[in-house]
């Protein structure tokens, strides 16, 4: 995936080179090809590995056509042209029956994936200037909390030395920590209300203010107004070490959990990954009780077609460097919504008895609770990731669910050109073959349940005949991916 400014087109082309090399290919910038018009020129990128060749014109904008004309003459097994400001959306070109895809620059790599049948659990070659931080061995004496400890003894405040390290364990964990939450507010009666401590101890909250251990800000409005404390560059530092010191402190505890459900772990912490490789796990999803700052667990229960398609799938597109392939992503995130949710329930728990999770909540952007999560540390997750490992043949079941997912999404779209760009999206993002696609459907088509995959661009990449036996059968395919975890 590239994330360069696209008028960066010397830059961009040096990075598909480091991509293609990163997959095993001997690439170089500028090499020798015949030109559509007679003579000889140059292409932009090309890649050689045993029989297979890649070609790639970069280009920042006009008329692809020759570029692709170019491609196809000089033979490459697979031809790419990246536009860097495309001025119409065109995916594909076709030249003497040959197809030339046309592909912005953040998506050429999930291309490539697909086209070289990549597995899922191979590595991105945007992972590799992200260094995986060390679990360090972390002791009361460590400098950086030492540093605190002194600070506060000279303050005469040596007594919440234990309650100020466990408030920044809290915090560093959060992320976003509500401190102060508003009570006896009366807009009709315009009584303001005050506002109240909850999670820390007013005393607390005081010292880490004093000292900037912490960052705070009032945020939402009305009865959901509310203080809350991020950690600082600081608080950081202190927080990881804490967190680190508490991995040492119970590794027996760890390595017993990797003992007996080590499998069970990776497929959970996977599943519950967002951002910056911390993990949010939703308990429940919340509903205002009434007109004020009450709120309740949303009652929701959702068939396995349904809770699929409600799966939000982690796309590399628009998220940071990513891991894994998304089809690990979407079979992880769905198995600990079902098969494995008492588990991850059980394990997230322990994980909160060992000072190592924490309950808190997600907010919309009026700050108002969403959903009750557990929160864990990236330094937890590192822990237990390099010590556990998928299942057996994860990475099939993976791919199996993932053409699954597209077709129910597809499915549900009405539009057939809004249907038809859905499907592209799709496929491409999670890097299933259309190939693979078509074979499901043709199933299905024999089954008198949808027809087979349609190939006109102006329409719907399928018709789904019998919309209850669909349901069904969908159901019964994922039944029987899930049943093997």
């Amino acid at each position: 995936m590239i994330r360069d400014n696209y008028s960066h087109h010397d830059e961009v082309k040096r990075t598909i080179v480091n991509i293609l090399r990163f997959y095993g290919f001997n690439a170089r910038e500028e090499e020798p090809a015949l030109l559509p018009e007679g003579g000889y020129g140059r292409v932009d990128v090309v890649g050689k590995k045993d029989s297979v060749t890649i070609g790639v014109e970069v280009i920042d904008k006009g008329d692809v056509a020759r570029d692709a004309r170019k491609l196809v003459l000089n033979g490459y097994t697979y031809k790419y042209i990246v536009t860097l400001n495309p001025s119409k959306h065109v995916s594909k070109v076709i030249v003497d029956g040959e197809v030339v895809k046309v592909l912005t620059p953040d998506v050429f790599e999930h291309e490539l994936r697909k086209d070289l049948k990549i597995t899922p659990m191979h590595p991105y070659f945007s992972r590799e200037d992200r260094k995986t931080p060390a679990i360090e061995i972390v002791n009361t004496q460590n400098s950086v909390l030492r540093e605190v400890e002194d600070e506060l003894q000279e303050l005469g405040l040596d007594n919440f030395v234990e309650d100020v390290f466990d408030a920044l364990r809290i915090i560093y964990i959060s992320g976003s920590l509500q401190v102060e939450q508003r009570v006896g507010y009366n807009p009709a009666a315009r009584i303001p209300g005050e506002y109240e401590s909850v999670n820390l101890p007013p005393q607390v909250i005081t010292i880490l203010e004093k000292l900037r251990l912490a960052s705070s800000e009032r945020v939402g409005v009305g009865y959901d107004r509310k203080l809350i404390l991020r950690p600082n560059e600081r608080s950081i530092l202190i927080g990881r070490a804490l967190v680190n010191r508490l991995i040492q402190k119970h590794n027996g505890e760890l390595n017993r959990l990797i003992e007996d459900h080590g499998a069970e772990i990776w497929m959970t912490l996977v599943g519950s990954l967002s951002r910056n490789d911390k993990i949010v796990y939703e308990i429940h999803p919340l509903e205002k009780l009434y007109d004020g700052a009450i709120y309740q667990p949303k009652k929701s229960k959702k068939n396995l077609v349904e809770e699929l398609t409600s799966t939000v799938v982690r796309s590399h597109l628009t998220t940071a460097p990513a891991r894994y392939a998304p089809s690990v992503y979407l079979l992880t995130r769905f198995l600990s919504k079902t098969t494995l949710r008492d588990f991850a329930l059980r394990f997230f728990e322990e994980l909160e008895r060992l000072g190592l999770a924490i309950r808190d909540y997600e907010y919309d952007s009026r700050w108002r609770p969403t959903s009750e999560v557990y929160k864990v540390p990236q330094e937890v997750f590192e822990f237990f990731i390099a010590r556990t490992s998928p299942p057996q043949h994860f990475a099939y079941y993976a791919q199996r669910l993932a053409m699954y997912y597209v077709i129910a999404k597809v499915a549900d779209v009405t539009d057939p050109s809004t249907a038809r760009s859905t499907f592209v999206e799709l496929i491409r993002a999670l890097e299933v073959s259309e190939n693979e696609i078509a074979t499901v459907l043709n199933e299905m088509n024999q089954l008198g349940i949808t027809s087979r995959l349609v190939n006109r661009e102006d329409a719907s990449p399928f018709i789904v005949l019998d919309k209850r036996a669909f349901r069904k059968h969908l159901a019964n395919k994922i039944r029987e991916i899930i049943s093997h975890f």
